[in-house]
């Protein structure tokens, strides 16, 4: 068919689809290159990728582009398009924009790309609106990182991408694509110069900043998130406070400029390490390092009467902390403000929070938990340091009463209240009102703290009042992943499970083995040295849980070995080249071969041994299967596939990408290295014994996953090899999770569903109004059950909430 032909074509297809679209409901400001005169302008500007098609101008009084998602009859990954426009976003907090989906259903998920230099920088996004437009916000703060990028200020395209979810065609459509925040009072400088290949902790600098940034927004802040090789002597005129959420090192360039920044009067906030500059800017010196005692502090407990607003105490389960002093010229201007507590809830004398005369040094990274008093602890910091900031978070927390789920604020909340509601629940509408009456008052008089506290106590009662409309559903399964494999931290597992039943929850998923680790006496893998001290922790796991009537499926990580794992262990897997490689030779050393035949037994046996040893009510597979597309291409995978194929290969590796019959052929290959292990643990698990459940965590979007990471999931039900699934769908959008939902219990067919809800993966983990409502998009799109990531101290927060209606005895 001729471009032209195809074009009309697509145009036909897609008429319908078009018409539907409603009009964009505001006016924002967009990138110049955005205001385009006609659809040849959006054409130009709009590259489709591969497989794409040409988009469409809507003109009106306010102009959109059209995007069609053609996944019928096709067979890319995803529908994209390439917006060729160059910007400078190292001072803007992100990007803003208007989406619309006609039908989320063939969707998995959204991305935004922004090319930059050789890599790209990158972020998720989805929709809570059916039917409707969507204002979307990606903040810098947020993104990940591919290839090395260049920088925020070299950005010469942004990419849109849906990504293939079912074979079904829809229609979007994006409008005001512009830049959002330019005059920051904050600027969080992200270690972007530390980030690389082989580390670790790469993804810590860009979750640590994120973190920060969730905190910042959620006061009111105007902040910008830069990387720390972007900062300029312009970029720093107006900020007043620079934070660094976790910068181990600092580019030669950083240091002077902060200097320079600090001398003229601003000031800055650390966190967790204390290079030498650093150091020096704050006028503290590094003395140590901490770890908690029983796995972890609990929190920041305020000396005295510490800062303005500091709370008593503010709950962070960190696992370590740097231990600071100040420099012999700096003491008199440097005083703890707060100390850590240990896991059992008592003072320590550790220093947890120093502040000086430049700023401030928290000893461990800011995580995304504690709540109300961890906002509290970030604005009592912040209220010694910058003016107005009372001011601004007093007026951020009264504008986010009731302002959850669909609802702006209070008002629409009580407009949209049933009429037939419980007495209780028009109670706390009751009280949230007269509680935001008093928040009123208090603003008038500038008592910003009373403000605040009444704040907060109204949008407690407006949350307990909305979660009280939940109704709880019979025989589903109600679970939560723990990942550790100690339970949460400062309760025994006996009070741990307690808490999960006590809140209508029946069952467990608690990590108990990895690909060379063990938490219980086991004769097949590496046993954990601390089991002799602290117990069988999946035998006081199962007794909490006959106890208390809650299920205990014990969770595998496959492959992987883990970063605890034995370091004895991990060098005879590579001595005996048992681990993989990847497609450009790079050695992954903690994560076991699946082609390897000691490996798949390895895995099979040390999950029938759990069968075996224990009453267990299931064994549950994780990451059962590859890192990605670029694994596994070590030597044995290349003698393995070339026995079964019955001839060598030239030009390994590149020969499987090459040739599309011989591509076709390993990827059926590494699928058959996954599902041999599903099904030998299945089939010799039941003969074991009958009753016992097999059930996996896996990749939300099957069609893609099978080929990207050899995980055939379908396959899996089909020949009813698991007794259920858990798909990760860790998405914070409601209707992103809805579509997922729809496809996968659609491919399950007869095998439930119980989707995963990534409560602990979102910025707020502790939305307790999300968590409901993906409990009960789950429950209307013919779910069974649901299973929550994780049960940690964040989980601790919501569970009341739940209590109230979606899991109500």
């Amino acid at each position: 068919m001729s471009m032209t032909r195809y074009l009309v074509a697509s145009l036909v297809v897609f008429s319908g689809l078009l018409a539907a679209i409603p009009p964009v409901p505001r006016k924002g400001d967009v990138f110049p290159e955005l205001k385009l005169a006609d659809t040849a302008a959006a054409r130009r500007l709009f590259a489709p990728m591969e497989g794409s098609l040409p988009v469409t101008l809507a003109k009106g009084p306010i102009d959109m582009v059209r995007l069609p998602v053609n996944f019928v009859g096709t067979d890319h990954a995803r529908a994209s398009w390439d917006i060729g426009v160059r910007v400078d976003l190292r001072l803007a907090r992100g990007i803003q924009f208007d989406f619309f989906c006609a039908d989320m259903t063939p969707v998995s998920y959204f991305c935004v790309y922004f090319r930059s230099g050789d890599g790209w920088y990158r972020s998720t996004f989805g929709t809570d609106s059916r039917g409707g437009w969507q204002h979307v916000i990606i903040d810098k703060a947020d993104t990940g990182s591919e290839g090395t990028p260049a920088g925020w200020g070299k950005i010469d395209a942004i990419r849109i991408s849906m990504w293939r979810g079912q074979d079904l065609n829809t229609e979007c459509a994006i409008a005001n694509l512009g830049a959002i925040g330019s005059n920051p009072t904050v600027l969080i400088v992200r270690a972007d110069s530390n980030s690389g290949p082989g580390n670790s902790e790469s993804k810590g600098y860009s979750q640590f900043a994120a973190t920060v940034a969730t905190t910042l927004k959620e006061l009111g802040l105007e902040y910008a998130l830069v990387a720390d090789t972007d900062v300029t002597a312009e970029m720093l005129a107006f900020p007043k406070l620079v934070f660094l959420p976790y910068n181990p090192h600092l580019p030669e360039t950083l240091a002077p400029l902060l200097r320079v920044f600090v001398d003229g009067g601003g000031r800055l906030i650390a966190c967790y390490s204390l290079p030498k500059e650093t150091g020096e800017l704050l006028g503290l010196r590094k003395t140590g390092w901490e770890q908690g005692e029983g796995g972890c502090f609990a929190g920041f407990e305020r000396i005295g009467t510490g800062l303005e607003g500091q709370p008593v105490f503010a709950e962070q389960r960190s696992w370590v902390t740097t231990v600071v002093a100040p420099v012999d010229a700096m003491k008199a201007d440097c005083r703890v403000v707060a100390v850590w507590r240990d896991s059992k809830n008592k003072a320590t004398e550790i220093p947890a929070i120093t502040a000086t005369a430049t700023g401030a040094f928290i000893g461990h990274v800011w995580m995304n938990s504690g709540g109300a008093a961890k906002r509290s602890l970030m604005l009592s910091l912040l209220g010694a340091i910058l003016p107005g900031v009372w001011r601004d978070a007093a007026t951020a927390e009264f504008a986010n009463i009731g302002a959850f789920g669909t609802h702006s604020d209070l008002a629409q909340l009580s407009r949209s209240f049933p009429k037939d509601a419980s007495a209780e629940a028009k109670a706390e509408l009751a009280k949230a009102a007269r509680l935001r009456g008093q928040a009123a008052v208090a603003t008038g008089r500038k008592s910003w703290r009373e403000s605040i506290a009444h704040s907060q106590a109204a949008s407690e009662a407006a949350m307990r009042a909305w979660c009280l409309l939940g109704k709880p559903r019979s025989n589903e399964f109600r679970g939560w992943w723990c990942h550790s494999a100690f339970g949460i931290p400062g309760k025994t597992w006996d009070e741990a499970i307690k808490e999960l039943a006590d809140n209508g929850f029946n069952a467990i998923l608690p990590n108990m083995l990895w690909g060379g680790l063990a938490y219980y006496p086991s004769e097949t893998l590496p046993v954990y040295p601390e089991i002799d001290a602290k117990g069988d922790q999946v035998d006081l796991c199962l007794k909490a849980c006959k106890k208390y009537g809650v299920k205990c499926h014990v969770w595998k990580v496959n492959w992987n070995m883990g970063s605890r794992a034995d370091g004895a262990f991990v060098k005879r897997m590579v001595a005996a080249k048992r681990v993989q490689k990847s497609f450009s030779g790079e050695v992954k050393e903690r994560w076991l071969c699946p082609s390897h035949p000691e490996n798949r037994k390895l895995e099979i046996e040390s999950m029938l041994e759990v069968v075996r040893k224990y009453p267990v009510d299931g064994v549950h597979f994780d990451y059962i299967r590859y890192p990605d597309g670029n694994f596994c291409f070590c030597e044995g995978c290349r003698t393995r596939f070339e026995t079964g194929i019955g001839h060598q290969v030239e030009n390994w590796p590149g020969a499987v990408r090459e040739d599309k019959k011989l591509e076709q052929a390993w990827l059926d290959f590494r699928r058959s290295n996954i599902d041999a292990v599903v099904k030998a643990v299945s089939e010799r698990a039941h003969a074991i014994r009958p009753g016992v459940q097999i059930s996996a965590a896996v990749f939300r979007n099957w069609p893609i996953d099978r080929d990207g990471v050899g995980q055939d999931w379908k396959l899996w039900c089909d020949r009813k090899w698991v007794d259920f699934l858990c798909p990760m769908d860790y998405t914070p959008w409601n209707e992103t999770f809805r579509s997922q939902v729809v496809a996968q219990v659609k491919y399950a067919g007869q095998v439930p569903i119980y989707p995963g809800i990534g409560l602990s993966c979102w910025s707020n983990p502790s939305d307790a109004v999300k968590l409901v409502d993906q409990i009960r998009i789950a429950r209307e799109e013919g779910a069974r059950g649901f299973t929550v990531f994780e049960y940690n101290a964040n989980a601790e927060s919501v569970l009341p909430f739940a209590r109230l209606g979606v899991t109500s005895k």
